[in-house]
């Protein structure tokens, strides 16, 4: 009785000890940066095998949390590479527009070493943007915060070569995300149809081979894809000026594949962020994500 009572003596010594250590799981989580005085926007860095080194995700909640709910996330796409922001900054637009807390959603922004066209590049294995947001971004937003993690409620919205990615990455991964929103993307780029090269404004160091790029195509993707979206709008298509052939192109692609769609056809402002599209898109995008 003695040494069992020494034991549990010395147990009772320890056990607020146990109480207090992370777990291996917590004791490896990054720690958050502290949210920016100015604009609630929480960061930090996440290192990840399909890119070349760690990138900063950017990230906005709703305040205050509510312990017993989980949220949807909309990811916001960048169209430039970290630490770029000549077309505005897609976050804070969501910021000032308070779409966290108007939607009850969690607001994330990743961002890439390169100009991102969200493809795997064919040989080099720390360029691969898809993988990185599917395999490496999605996981981690779920480990962190109170996400509801299944593909109706991750959404997706971006612009220009943004655009295009959300697009590209429903068709190509309906098991991961539900619903994705574009404004004035090149959904009709070939290889073929701009510039001297096949792969400009980024194309061909994202993708390494035209093969590569082709394959992805939104129209290819389509073909394969459209049952999955012919039971429920997924996509908003929203034209803008810059590529509004190519987003009235797709439009009629959809028409013609019978796969409902949102379209939103006069938002002609500058091709920017923040020029009042991102409010009426991403409003679209919620109502669909949320019809009954």
């Amino acid at each position: 009785m003695g040494s069992h009572s020494a034991s549990f003596a010395f147990l009772s010594l320890l056990f607020p000890f146990w109480l207090a250590a992370p777990s291996a799981a917590s004791a490896q989580r990054p720690e958050l940066t502290p949210k920016n005085a100015v604009t609630g926007i929480q960061s930090y860095a996440l290192p990840s095998s399909c890119q070349s080194g760690p990138t900063t995700v950017r990230v906005i909640l709703p305040a205050p949390l509510t312990a017993e709910k989980r949220y949807p996330v909309l990811y916001i796409l960048p169209v430039e590479p970290e630490g770029s922001f000549r077309y505005g900054d897609g976050l804070d637009e969501a910021r000032k527009l308070d779409l966290a807390n108007k939607h009850q959603v969690i607001c994330v922004a990743p961002s890439f070493k390169i100009v991102p066209w969200y493809g795997n590049h064919a040989s080099d294995p720390k360029l691969r943007q898809e993988d990185f947001v599917v395999k490496s971004l999605v996981p981690d937003v779920d480990r962190r915060y109170p996400t509801v993690a299944n593909a109706e409620h991750r959404w997706l919205l971006g612009f220009s070569k943004s655009g295009w990615g959300a697009c590209v990455l429903l068709l190509r991964h309906p098991a991961v995300f539900g619903y994705a929103a574009t404004w004035d993307a090149p959904f009709l780029l070939n290889g073929e149809n701009h510039g001297k090269e096949w792969g400009p404004i980024g194309i061909k160091d994202v993708f390494g081979t035209k093969e590569t790029f082709l394959a992805v195509l939104p129209p290819t993707l389509l073909a394969g894809a459209g049952e999955v979206l012919k039971h429920r709008g997924r996509i908003v298509l929203a034209v803008g000026p810059d590529w509004k052939s190519q987003v009235i192109g797709m439009h009629e692609l959809l028409e013609q594949n019978r796969i409902p769609h949102a379209y939103l056809p006069d938002l002609m402002v500058k091709h920017r962020w923040d020029t009042g599209w991102l409010g009426p898109v991403a409003d679209q995008l919620v109502d669909l994500a949320t019809a009954p």
